[in-house]
This record gives structure tokens, C-alpha cells and sequence, in this order.
């Protein structure tokens, strides 16, 4: 069974100095910098840095649950290479590649929405 994604905890307020707390923003405010001459290439640079964070936390599962599943000596060799998705579980991997796809390409979404405000 997938392990669902944790939604970001809400930040907590920080001590500024005399107890002072200033609650920090979930999302960034203002423009993005931006390296390159086409803001296309820097949404791509964004995009392949998403990715990579993905890649980088599904290799580190996989790993763990290959050395866990072979230490219980619970799956015989072959078995994930032969395995079909069906049903309930083919409509779960469905589901997990769209919400993945949605995160990967926020960087698109947010930059249409910041042409859409400026736009008005």
C-alpha cells in the first residue's frame, strides 16, 4: 500500500527578539528571481529541481522497503518486476501520478496566475 503525502505543517510563528512572534507565510510573496533571459528556462530549471526532490525521496523508499522486504525474507525474487496493477490499485497509481504531476508543474500554474494579476 502507498504511504499517502504529509501536507506541510503550518509554520509556527517565530521569536523576533522580546517575545515578539511573527507568523512567516506558506507560499512566497513577489516575483521570483529570475537567472536566465527566457522566464521559460528558469520555470524548467524549477521544474527538473522538483523533480529531482521527488526522485531523491521515492529512491530512498524504495530502497528501504527493498532491504526490509528481503531481510523478513517476504518477496521472491522477481516479484515486483512481474507485478500488474489492477483494479483498486491501478486507480491509486492513477491518482498518485495526477497529484504528482500537479506538483511538478505548480511552477506553470503559478507563474500563469502571477500573469493574470499583473495582467489586470
Amino acid at each position: 500500500m502507498a504511504a499517502k503525502r504529509k501536507k506541510a505543517a503550518p509554520r509556527e510563528p517565530i521569536e523576533r527578539g522580546r517575545g515578539e512572534r511573527v507568523k512567516l507565510p506558506s507560499t512566497s510573496k513577489g516575483i521570483r528571481p529570475q537567472f536566465y533571459d527566457d522566464p521559460a528556462i528558469d520555470q524548467l530549471f524549477a521544474i527538473v529541481t522538483a523533480l529531482t526532490g521527488e526522485l531523491s525521496v521515492a529512491f530512498d523508499r524504495l530502497d528501504t522497503l527493498e532491504r526490509v522486504l528481503v531481510k523478513a525474507r517476504s518477496l521472491p525474487d522477481g516479484a515486483v518486476e512481474s507485478y500488474v496493477a489492477q483494479g483498486a490499485d491501478a486507480l491509486r497509481r492513477t491518482r498518485n501520478r495526477e497529484e504528482l504531476l500537479r506538483r511538478v508543474f505548480a511552477v506553470f500554474e503559478a507563474y500563469a496566475e502571477r500573469q493574470r494579476r499583473t495582467a489586470r
